[in-house]
């Protein structure tokens, strides 16, 4: 897909703008628009990945539609970025934008290679993408980046900046804030969800809620920052420090099913999923009820046969919490 790369500079009088140049590239590989707003050598450097969803939207003929530019627009409107204490923001735009519902393991790789590239000339990132997967892109990205020390804070909205009352704001000034200040604490140096109220581990965040603007929870996890009049944060949750080089670990296998089971379930259709081809299905999750328990009457849930074929199984619960 082509590539567009803007880079923008506020004049003066407050005017933006442009240059631009093209390349031939894949999705994934960015259009590069640094949103700088008015840099110094002091300033923290955060680099915005935006990749889609509900926060960049604007309305058009057909309704909401995903518009490249529009947050970078947004971001130079917005006075709270030339604000005492905020960092310099780079934003970068994928082409592209998606809907959250459209990635897959692809498109984990592909911001994840994104910060690595980027891994040197920041001090923290912000990837803004759709609700629907965000939760599963964080838990993902937290155990792609080993060794990470510093913040990758991954937030979106509910309802669009174009409305009047949006969570887009909030989220997004969040989001910057925390991927700035934590890396310079030296706290959270991890991979969060910046949502609502709350700053949460990615790979313990859950989406919750579909219409409240407290969409994601942490249900078996506290929050890592609470905000309210003043931002709580919990240090002493913080990860050790990172005791190496970074480390992208970009080979996923999607050769999985997670298979939610009910009372009753038929042990045949599961059998039928589990004789799959040495090169078909390689594990099966299977959500059982309350912390987990199976069926104690029944023989044949899981087969030794395979186990010996190296099937991996895992067994989880259909609770939200443990305790």
């Amino acid at each position: 897909l082509p590539q567009r790369t803007v880079r923008l500079k506020t004049a003066r009088d407050g005017s933006v703008r442009a240059g631009m140049a093209t390349a031939e590239r894949p999705w994934g590989t960015l259009a590069a628009m640094p949103a700088t707003l008015s840099p110094s050598a002091g300033r923290r450097r955060v680099l915005l990945l935006n990749t889609g969803g509900t926060m960049g939207m604007r309305k058009g003929p057909d309704g909401l539609t995903p518009w490249p530019g529009y947050l970078r627009e947004r971001i130079f409107a917005m006075e709270e970025f030339s604000f005492e204490g905020m960092p310099e923001v780079d934003v970068k735009d994928f082409e592209p934008l998606l809907d959250s519902a459209d990635f897959s393991p692809v498109e984990w790789v592909a911001i994840a290679t994104c910060i690595e590239e980027s891994y040197l000339s920041y001090d923290g990132f912000v990837v803004v993408m759709g609700t629907d997967t965000l939760a599963y892109c964080a838990s993902a990205l937290a155990f792609m980046l080993e060794n990470l020390a510093k913040p990758v804070i991954v937030t979106g909205s509910q309802i669009p900046l174009c409305d009047a009352f949006s969570d887009a704001r909030r989220n997004l000034l969040a989001a910057v804030l925390f991927a700035s200040v934590l890396g310079n604490g030296a706290f959270h140096n991890e991979v969060c969800v910046c949502f609502g109220e709350a700053l949460l581990r990615g790979c313990r965040s859950t989406k919750l809620r579909a219409l409240d603007l407290r969409a994601f929870d942490s249900p078996n996890y506290p929050p890592l920052a609470t905000l309210g009049v003043r931002i709580e944060l919990r240090t002493e949750l913080a990860r050790p420090p990172a005791l190496g080089p970074l480390i992208v670990h970009k080979r996923m296998d999607t050769r999985i099913l997670v298979v939610l089971l009910v009372p009753g379930f038929d042990d045949s259709a599961l059998e039928r999923l589990c004789q799959q081809p040495s090169e078909g299905l390689k594990a099966l999750v299977l959500e059982f009820y309350g912390v987990g328990s199976a069926p104690t009457k029944r023989a044949g849930v899981i087969c030794r046969q395979h186990i010996q074929n190296k099937l991996v199984f895992n067994h989880s619960h259909q609770a939200p919490k443990s305790g």
